[in-house]
């Protein structure tokens, strides 16, 4: 028995229990809206690679020619179409579309807890595992690269640290991860907090 697997999925929601508000406060998006409202449903991808007895988290990021968040590091994901099937299904087909990884090359086992961004979309993660033998196909309109990090460097006390930023007039405290000279934060880093907390809950 993998150990790791057994407690990542005792750790997150059920899949029959998905999120259906923001369940938790990222301090780091929780006072950045000012006012809006309305968010667009969407879905990421929380890929953890199997390899044995190993795991890692595959991230992509995002195009140097993006309206919004060029070149940052994200999940694979996006917003729900009116053709999907439900959030699941979403997080799925956008991972495809991303990375060419195949649908039945992952195994969706339950969810992070949902939050809203500074980009106006509401985001449920969807925790998956995907086979260790995938194979990449990146759309690069959206994509320029992907990359996977093992989950024990995430979860190394301290790895995932607190910086202050100056947006909107104002010093605020994000969470950022850095590895070999990729910097994750935001949104993204949010999630990682998210599941950091989960799996200190969990026996």
């Amino acid at each position: 028995m993998n150990l790791e697997v057994e407690r990542l999925r005792r750790a997150v929601r059920a899949l029959s229990n998905p999120p259906t508000t923001p369940g938790w406060n990222a301090p780091e998006l929780a006072d950045l809206f000012e006012g809006d409202t309305q968010h667009r449903e969407a879905a990421v991808l929380v890929p953890f690679v199997r390899r044995g007895d190993a795991l890692s988290l595959l991230f992509t990021q995002r195009a140097a020619s993006l309206r919004q968040h060029a070149g940052q590091i994200s999940f694979p994901g996006g917003a729900v179409d009116a053709g999907d099937a439900g959030i699941i299904a979403t997080a799925l087909r956008e991972t495809h579309e991303e990375t060419g990884i195949q649908v039945d090359a992952v195994e969706p086992f339950g969810f992070l807890d949902r939050l809203d961004t500074v980009s106006g979309f509401s985001v449920t993660p969807v925790a998956g595992f995907v086979r260790g033998d995938y194979h990449l196909r990146l759309q690069r309109s959206e994509v320029d690269d992907a990359f996977e990090v093992p989950l024990g460097v995430i979860l190394e006390p301290r790895a995932l640290r607190c910086e202050t930023i100056h947006w909107r007039g104002r010093d605020r405290d994000i969470h950022v991860l850095e590895w070999q000279g990729r910097r994750i934060w935001g949104a993204t880093a949010a999630m990682l907090k998210n599941l950091i907390d989960r799996l200190e809950r969990s026996p």
